[in-house]
């Protein structure tokens, strides 16, 4: 029970913060793009975040500098909302969906598409795919920084919690991974 941590993205990021105003038992979070700021575009759901912890959850949040769906500003109001330790990662170059698979065939298939008028200006606003980051990148970006989160809270590792400490945009360039970290 001491080591439970949750990941989600999109409307799952925010299910993974919101969760843990009912689930004592999380004691990590990792939030990808996460839904929850207050002022949500047009079409994208309005959903609440209390942050109603009552303790201290490390949470990290991935984020996307070019994310159409949930731009940075609402990234940055919930960040700052977060009650807890926490920090803010953004990799550059990058959309909504960088925290997929197959992100460079579902990016493009989702400029293709029709959206319902409150969505329209969806596709409109995303820029082509060879615009932004790869597809590896992003993975490293996602995979690495949620290990070594979960490593530095959950297990303690020394190594991890060094990572953290340390330049991490320099790490990540040293990877070919363009990102900043975001302190508020």
């Amino acid at each position: 029970p001491a080591q439970i941590g949750v990941v989600g993205h999109s409307l799952g990021g925010w299910t993974s913060l919101a969760t843990v105003d009912v689930e004592k038992s999380l004691r990590a979070v990792i939030a990808l793009a996460p839904g929850g700021s207050s002022n949500p575009k047009p079409g994208i759901l309005p959903v609440k975040l209390s942050f109603s912890w009552g303790r201290d959850v490390p949470t990290l949040y991935l984020v996307a500098e070019n994310d159409v769906s949930l731009p940075l500003p609402g990234m940055y109001e919930i960040f700052d909302r977060t009650p807890a330790t926490k920090q803010m990662v953004i990799l550059h170059r990058a959309d909504h969906l960088h925290f997929m698979d197959n992100v460079e065939q579902i990016h493009e298939i989702v400029r293709a598409m029709t959206f319902p008028d409150e969505l329209a200006w969806l596709p409109k606003e995303m820029q082509p795919v060879s615009e932004l980051c790869s597809e590896q990148q992003a993975h490293l970006f996602v995979r690495g920084l949620t290990l070594c989160h979960m490593d530095a809270v959950l297990k303690q590792q020394e190594n991890a919690q060094k990572f953290w400490l340390g330049d991490v945009k320099a790490k990540l360039t040293m990877f070919g991974v363009d990102a900043i970290l975001y302190n508020g």
